[in-house]
């Protein structure tokens, strides 16, 4: 069974630039979901993120193992003048952390 928690929103600003209160964005509220398999998981992220799979695996990137414990990945939803809006998850499968790059099938069409 795979599992994938995604985190509330995390928003990184480029250098230099001002924060304010508002977000750019909007939010997006945290997830868990589960699947028999890892391809039914990533088409069950990309409806909730409102995309596609290609897209959403455009837009994933794994993360460091040093950060495995909290989570495996992050998803750039957004990107506005050097602005990005991440959204941190963690996939496992079992208790082991799952990596999309060990995964070159998710990405054939």
């Amino acid at each position: 069974m795979y599992k994938a928690q995604v985190f509330g929103t995390m928003t990184f600003y480029k250098e230099g630039e001002k924060i304010d209160s508002k977000h750019p964005f909007g939010t997006l509220e945290m997830y868990d979901v589960e699947a028999d398999s890892l391809k039914q998981l990533v088409q069950k992220l990309a409806v909730h993120f409102g995309t596609d799979v290609k897209q959403f695996l455009a837009g994933y990137s794994d993360d460091d193992e040093k950060d495995s414990i909290t989570r495996t990945g992050t998803y750039l939803v957004n990107e506005y003048n050097g602005n990005g809006v991440h959204h941190a998850m963690k996939i496992t499968c079992g208790e082991k952390p799952v990596y999309f790059s060990e995964h070159p099938e998710l990405f054939e069409d």
